[in-house]
């Protein structure tokens, strides 16, 4: 049995959606337009976007695991930022809660398109038998009133004692938020989290 057109479009499109559900780096609606096209010129600018978008988030990726590996003061939490944009804004600081050393890398401004990564090493403080504690909160605005995004975390540790020995947990919080009054989609995750004190965390900023 022949395939007909139809089905053949419908196998082409699949193939499609699986390359493309492969990259993380890029938008699949952008990569799908993108392998339709090798057989033109037409998308030549495309396929320089996202060579580079490619070697930006390498580039974050290996800056990332870097900074994951290092070792630090016991009483300093590490906190790694990493960036996607994925929208052709720019954005620059507007403020932030954090009181920044020589060592600590942060943004200064989002260019369109940007992949960025960020350390920040805060402050960790809980004497032997201590209760619960929030050992930091902070928050970092972007943009303007048209186009702007809030990034908020933190680090709770709570404390439970028992017999022999007290129970901590750490609960991190981490939120980000569109605040223009033109909305832009945000999604926040955390990537990696430190078993032991002072509860590093690694955390993926999206948006789109």
């Amino acid at each position: 049995m022949n395939a007909t057109p139809e089905n053949n479009q419908q196998t082409g499109d699949r193939i499609y959606e699986l390359i493309a559900s492969q990259f993380s780096w890029a938008p699949l609606a952008v990569l799908y337009q993108f392998l339709k096209s090798l057989d033109t010129q037409e998308y030549m600018p495309m396929l320089t976007a996202l060579i580079e978008k490619a070697n930006l988030n390498d580039k974050a990726n290996k800056q990332v695991k870097a900074w994951e590996q290092e070792r630090i003061n016991p009483s300093r939490t590490r906190v790694i930022v990493k960036l996607i944009n994925h929208t052709d804004l720019d954005f620059e600081i507007g403020g932030h809660s954090l009181q920044l050393n020589a060592d600590e890398q942060h943004a200064t401004q989002i260019l369109p398109w940007d992949i960025q990564a960020w350390k920040f090493d805060l402050a960790y403080s809980r004497r032997l038998g201590s209760r619960s504690k929030d050992m930091f909160k902070h928050s970092m605005v972007f943009g303007d009133e048209e186009f702007g995004f809030r990034f908020d975390f933190g680090l709770r540790v709570n404390t439970s004692f028992g017999v022999i020995s007290p129970t901590l947990t750490p609960v991190r919080t981490h939120t980000l938020t569109s605040i223009g009054t033109n909305p832009i989609q945000c999604t926040t995750r955390i990537t990696r989290t430190a078993s032991e004190e002072p509860y590093g965390f690694t955390v993926e900023l999206t948006l789109s």
